[in-house]
């Protein structure tokens, strides 16, 4: 009990939580219920009739009432804060807000507030805030609390005028602008939320500023308008020309109306700002993920030219190198990053001072993955042993096992998967993953299932262990146990699509239970529709119940979203149904390009005669 009072009395004044009562009295009040003085074993119990208390409350303007501290008020709000901490939030927030009202004391109001917030109790909150408010009316906190409690329960009436209120009364204009965003956010209906925000500056006195158009575009985003998001966007910029901000959310939004434009207006502010960093790094970022890989480089060279102790750029420039498959020109700007890092290291003097760490790691990660492409898989694995970030260690261990089985050296594999010492569940599960893909990819099924059977009886709740487990049951031909395994999913994760599709597309493939697949593989597009893999479901199940054109129309879907080798040997067969046996033999050709060893495609052609 003593540690509790400790932490009652850190979060409340002195005053023992009620202004004008001091420490001193509740450890007098305490001391007098200790035993008498002089008292021995011996002596006689003395009962004494209980002494009433009287509460005086006196209200002062502009200050913490002056309260009498009761030994009935002290009990209630160590009862509210003993509730608290059991986790039961609502009578704690329930009895510290009839304490507020009842001695007129805001701070008991916030600290009702904070219980049913902790309890995800909204109305109680917005209550609370309400009180806090009504004996605060000059708090800017507690109105803006209470405007954003309203909002969130959809209690909008009077807000869009109270904000505008706010923003006009407002000194610093793009804080209220901000604040009345925040407020506005909590609302789930993010296209109610636009229209209040838009009247609410638009007719306050900073509706021209470029802050109120960069909180209209972030708005519009929400609500999924993005015509008006940019719209909004170009408005900020031509309210603050030399913005980043507002080109950036430019640039952003644009993409989602007209990739080419917004490429254009992104190099056109950053040839006229080129100290505009985060724009430049986007745009590099954006271009890359176009493949337009020269475009890139030369946007990063350009910093790196203007700003050359602006090191991440040579990060940033290896990873473009490493993606444009320039593994050489990758390589060398990883070398000179190494070496900046490695003399930041040196140079930090405190433990932690630095993140050179975790630049240090990143960087051997990207320097294994490049050795890694180049066939140098040793010195892959040794560039992942040179890693001393504690987060990143365990993934790197991993890492090395992988080229370990890479290179045919299984047992090894394991080994380093085994002295991993792993922390966590999450890499505890990693691991076990880990070992059990190495040893299915070796065709030693039944060492990868005990491997996932023992994190399946450690951790009997998790869907993906049981998936996973369900996946090696399959390729191990014991379809049977499959099933029980991926029914528990479903009934752990009724949202499991792909559990829907893997039962779905087990019963289908072995022509079985057809009606059932069907309903299964139905469920698994309805949670996933544009999933390519149960788009082929879907094909492969039309497929077997005979309705061809049906399954042609999945299937292409399916490969044109993901031309993998099996679901083009699906295609290919249903077209072949069709009658199209050019077309058929064109698909199967595509998928042996890209998979000339892929079981399914080979034995799906043998069953035709047709020639690889």
């Amino acid at each position: 009990m003593k540690s509790l009072f400790k932490s009652i009395l850190s979060q409340v004044s002195t005053a023992a939580l009620i202004g004008g009562v001091s420490l001193s009295w509740v450890l007098g009040a305490c001391a007098q219920s200790g035993p008498a003085k002089g008292f021995g074993q011996s002596a006689q119990l003395q009962i004494k009739p209980r002494q009433p208390e009287s509460e005086n409350i006196r209200l002062r303007a502009g200050q913490l009432p002056e309260v009498t501290l009761t030994s009935t008020i002290l009990f209630r709000i160590l009862a509210s804060e003993i509730s608290a901490q059991r986790g039961t939030f609502l009578p704690a927030g329930k009895t510290m807000l009839e304490l507020s009202r009842e001695l007129g004391d805001y701070r008991l109001a916030r600290r009702a507030l904070e219980f049913y917030l902790a309890g995800g109790n909204l109305p109680g909150a917005l209550d609370a805030s309400r009180v806090w408010l009504r004996l605060m009316p000059d708090d800017a906190e507690a109105s803006s609390t209470e405007m954003a409690l309203a909002a969130a329960s959809g209690q909008t009436s009077g807000l869009a005028a109270a904000l505008r209120k706010q923003i006009d009364a407002a000194a610093d204009k793009s804080a209220a602008i901000g604040q009345a965003f925040a407020v506005l956010s909590r609302m789930p209906d993010k296209q109610a939320a636009l229209r209040i925000l838009s009247t609410a500056i638009g007719d306050s006195n900073a509706r021209n500023l470029a802050a109120g158009h960069m909180a209209l575009a972030d708005m519009a985003r929400a609500a999924g308008d993005h015509a008006r998001a940019l719209e909004e966007s170009r408005l900020a910029l031509a309210a603050a020309p030399r913005s980043e901000d507002a080109a950036m959310r430019v640039f952003e939004y644009g993409l989602n109306v007209d990739q080419e434009r917004a490429l254009r207006d992104a190099t056109e502010f950053a040839a006229l700002q080129p100290n505009a960093r985060r724009l430049r790094v986007i745009l590099a970022s954006h271009l890359a993920d176009r493949g337009q890989f020269d475009a890139a480089m030369a946007e990063l060279k350009s910093m790196a030219t203007r700003s050359p102790e602006d090191f991440d750029l040579l990060f940033m420039q290896a990873q473009v190198s490493y993606r444009a498959k320039q593994l050489e020109q990758a390589r060398a700007f990883l070398d000179q990053y190494v070496a900046v890092q490695s003399q930041r290291l040196k140079a930090s003097a405190a433990a932690g001072a630095t993140d050179a760490p975790a630049a240090l790691a990143e960087a051997y990660q990207l320097m294994s993955k490049v050795a890694e492409e180049q066939g140098q898989l040793d010195e892959a694995v040794s560039l992942l042993t040179k890693i001393e970030d504690p987060s990143m260690r365990y993934t790197s261990r991993i890492r090395q096992a992988i080229i370990r089985a890479k290179q045919k050296r299984v047992d090894e594999a394991l080994a380093l998967i085994d002295s991993a010492n792993a922390q966590t569940d999450e890499e505890i599960m990693m691991g076990a993953s880990a070992g059990a893909q190495i040893l299915r990819d070796a065709n030693r099924l039944s060492e990868a299932i005990k491997r996932m059977q023992a994190l399946d009886q450690r951790m009997p709740d998790s869907v993906n262990v049981k998936y996973e487990l369900a996946m090696l049951h399959e390729r191990a031909d014991q379809l049977r146990e499959a099933e029980r395994l991926l029914r528990q999913v479903i009934a752990l994760d009724p949202g499991h699509a792909h559990a829907h599709n893997a039962l779905g597309y087990s019963l289908a493939d072995r022509n079985q239970r057809l009606s059932e697949a069907l309903a299964l593989i139905t469920r698994a597009l309805e949670i996933s529709p544009k999933d390519p893999f149960i788009l082929d479901s879907m094909g492969w199940v039309k497929f077997r119940m005979g309705q061809y054109k049906e399954a042609v129309d999945y299937l292409q879907r399916a490969y044109e979203r993901r031309p993998e080798a099996e679901i083009a040997a699906h295609l290919g067969e249903a077209l072949w149904k069709l009658g199209q046996q050019s077309e058929a033999r064109q698909v199967w050709q595509e998928g042996l390009t890209k998979e000339p060893a892929n079981e399914t495609l080979l034995e799906t052609l043998k069953r035709f005669g047709v020639k690889p």
